[in-house]
């Protein structure tokens, strides 16, 4: 643990950006199974590299605008006198190397999935490739799943599915669900029986089929009127789905302002 005020800020520099990238990957990927010393291990290597191209792009701003930051000689002869000695310099240093390093570590996100794609590189197994990575633009993989027992076959879209790295203790769930018997007739009146979310674990998978299509709109009320509204768009709707954008944005920014004013 860190044991004095340059140390800690050394720590946070080099672990928000770690955390960042780790957050932005969770909520973007399928969840995974992994030890505590993977995850640790991923978010201080991910830091410290962002942190590294940080101070390196810094540096050469430095060298186009001598006054717009702390000089690194100061700072690593004598690093408390230069802070004494140049407070907010040492502030606007901190701050811009936080933002830029917490930045790069965003856009790394894009290197392990592509925000176009859709694919996850992660993982490489049939599931993935159907569900994941051989999916068109604009389409959700629709299944039909057979069930082991019961006679039962599924068909829904699919929503998520957990990442153990054994298969059998997976679980699928889709949503818009219909539940066929298969020795009944679909249309008597009682079958399909119709869900909005159904788990199935994978040990009771027989086999699945997959095809694209589009989500079917959501349908109005039985008494008329406008249909029933979805999730409320969130304030991080956008930022979430624009991330590199907006990342690349903020480097841009911060170099142009340190640019500037220096």
């Amino acid at each position: 643990m860190p044991t004095s005020f340059t140390a800690v800020l050394v720590f946070l520099v080099i672990v928000v950006p770690g955390l960042a990238f780790e957050l932005s990957l969770r909520r973007r990927s399928p969840s995974r199974v992994e030890s505590p010393f993977v995850e640790s291990a991923r978010v201080v290597l991910v830091g410290a590299l962002s942190t590294a191209a940080a101070t390196a792009l810094l540096i050469a701003l430095r060298e186009i605008r001598p006054g717009s930051l702390p000089s690194p000689t100061g700072l690593l002869a004598d690093s408390a006198r230069y802070v004494t000695a140049h407070p907010e310099l040492t502030a606007i240093g901190l701050a811009a190397e936080l933002f830029a390093a917490t930045a790069l570590a965003l856009l790394a996100v894009g290197l392990v999935r592509s925000p176009t794609g859709g694919g996850i590189q992660s993982f490489d197994d049939v599931w993935y490739e159907l569900l994941y990575n051989d999916v068109p633009a604009g389409k959700r993989p629709k299944l039909v799943v057979a069930l082991k027992s019961g006679g039962y076959r599924v068909s829904g879209f699919f929503h998520s599915m957990n990442t153990h790295p054994e298969v059998d203790r997976r679980e699928l769930v889709l949503k818009s669900v219909e539940l066929f018997r298969e020795d009944q007739a679909s249309g008597d009146g009682t079958w399909p029986a119709v869900y909005v979310r159904l788990a199935i674990p994978a040990r009771e998978i027989a086999w699945l089929a997959v095809s694209h299509a589009a989500l079917p709109p959501v349908p109005a009320p039985a008494g008329g009127g406008a249909p029933a509204p979805g999730r409320p768009a969130r304030p991080g709707d956008r930022l979430r789905r624009f991330q590199w954008q907006a990342a690349a944005a903020v480097l841009v920014v911060e170099a142009a302002v340190l640019l500037l004013a220096g």
